[in-house]
């Protein structure tokens, strides 16, 4: 952090803001632990572990939206995404289905992903 958000003075590094005297501990923790949260979904994803991936990467999102977060995050989406699609083309309907119920948990806003839910669902019902 390198302004105050209370006064917008600058900080170099200080906990408390030399201005208005804002203690900024709690915040400065947050962000440091935004930090080592997505690092571990880095980590994560490099040793093949999307979900715990994708769990540190929604934690970091809470403590703190960065935008290497947010494009983190978008590229696990788009990577489920794919590999939602490849088991909808072997035709392993199930499998899709429960894949992207346990994707769907952590990002449930994505647009993206509420749209291969839907198409998801169409083939289901099709297949029946």
């Amino acid at each position: 952090m390198e302004r105050c958000p209370c006064c917008n003075a600058r900080l170099g590094g200080a906990a408390q803001c030399p201005r208005c005297q804002a203690d900024l501990g709690n915040m400065i923790a947050a962000e440091q632990s935004a930090r080592f949260w997505l690092s571990k979904a880095i980590r994560h994803w490099q040793d093949k572990e999307a979900g715990q991936s994708a769990s540190a990467v929604a934690l970091s999102l809470r403590l703190k939206k960065t935008g290497l977060a947010l494009v983190f995050r978008d590229f696990l989406i788009r990577q489920q995404c794919r590999e939602i699609l490849a088991l909808l083309a072997q035709k392993q309907l199930l499998s899709a289905k429960q894949r992207l119920y346990s994707v769907r948990n952590l990002f449930p806003h994505s647009q993206l992903l509420q749209q291969l839910n839907s198409f998801t669902d169409h083939l289901l019902v099709q297949n029946q």
